[in-house]
This record gives C-alpha cells, sequence and structure tokens, in this order.
C-alpha cells in the first residue's frame, strides 16, 4: 500500500510541477474545488491534516495566485480560502487526470471485485483505526474521505455504506 500511495503522489506532483507545486498542494486545489470557501481550520478538518500544514501550503497557494481569501485585513484571524480562476482551472485539470489515472489502475478488474477489495480495506481501516466511525460521522461537514460510504454495499459485507447515513440527507 505504501508503494502505491508512494506512486500516486508522484503521479500527482508530475501534474502540477509544470507550476511550481507538489502533490501536497494538489491535494488542497482538490480538497477547495470540492468545498470552496472554507476557512484554515475547516480545510484541515476536512484533509485530516496538521492546520500547520495548512497554512504552509495555502501561503505557498496565494503566492502563486491560485488562492486568495476574504480577509477585511491582514490582522484578521478568521477568513475563508477560495480558489481563483486559474486555481479553479489547475484544480479541474488535476482532478480530470487523477480521475483517468485511477480509471486507469482499475482498467479491466470486475465491478464486483472492485467493490470488494473497499469493502476490505473499510474493514482493515476500522481495524486500524478504532475511531474511524466517529471520524465518518463527525460533526465536521463533508470531511474529505468520507466518500468511502457512498459506494454501494457488497452482498455479505457490512461496510460503513450500511451504517453511515448519506451527508445530503442529513443536510436535508
Amino acid at each position: 500500500m505504501d508503494r502505491m500511495s508512494l506512486q500516486m503522489r508522484k503521479n500527482m506532483t508530475a501534474i502540477v510541477e509544470p507550476y511550481g507545486l507538489s502533490h501536497a498542494h494538489a491535494i488542497y486545489l482538490i480538497a477547495l474545488n470540492l468545498q470552496d470557501g472554507q476557512t484554515m481550520v475547516s480545510l484541515s478538518r476536512f484533509l485530516d491534516l496538521d492546520t500547520a500544514n495548512t497554512t504552509r501550503v495555502i501561503k505557498t497557494l496565494r503566492e502563486k495566485g491560485f488562492v486568495y481569501d476574504d480577509r477585511k485585513s491582514e490582522s484578521n484571524k478568521k477568513f475563508r480560502i477560495f480558489l481563483t480562476d486559474s486555481g479553479k482551472a489547475l484544480a479541474n485539470l488535476v482532478m480530470n487526470r487523477i480521475t483517468e489515472l485511477n480509471n486507469s489502475y482499475f482498467a479491466n478488474i470486475p465491478r464486483e471485485d472492485i467493490l470488494n477489495m473497499r469493502n476490505t480495506l473499510i474493514q482493515v481501516l476500522n481495524n486500524m483505526n478504532l475511531d474511524l466511525d466517529d471520524y465518518m460521522h463527525s460533526k465536521y461537514e463533508d470531511p474529505f474521505y468520507t466518500h468511502l460510504h457512498l459506494m454501494p454495499q457488497v452482498d455479505g459485507y457490512e461496510s460503513l455504506s450500511a451504517r453511515a447515513p448519506s451527508r445530503s440527507r442529513d443536510k436535508e
């Protein structure tokens, strides 16, 4: 899994490298494309990453003109981060290329095998992290990784999809 994760980060870096960015920056672009206008704290929670990391990454993205914030003055402590037009374009490029890559990784693998693997991975995550259910049902708005529960459950596997209410239903 580490090798797959490393390769995926390398692929993501290759997409944004021409812009002077790395996979760490790409992840934030994707997160803001999914839910623009987050505070630094909500963005950190959305990605389940440290706020110090978020501060560094957003500073770089701001300097390169990919994000801006709605501060009225530099002394404001609470503000929301937004993608600029060039940030949205780059985020869309990253998301499209990552989708193409992800689809290529699963080429010629039957859907049932993919769903079985997904359910197995959720079970492994549950075994590794006793707080996964709490995270999936956290008070934070739409945590980045909660998309796991949106895929259909395969018969015979208990997964988070069976227990987790849809975020869209929660908001209705």
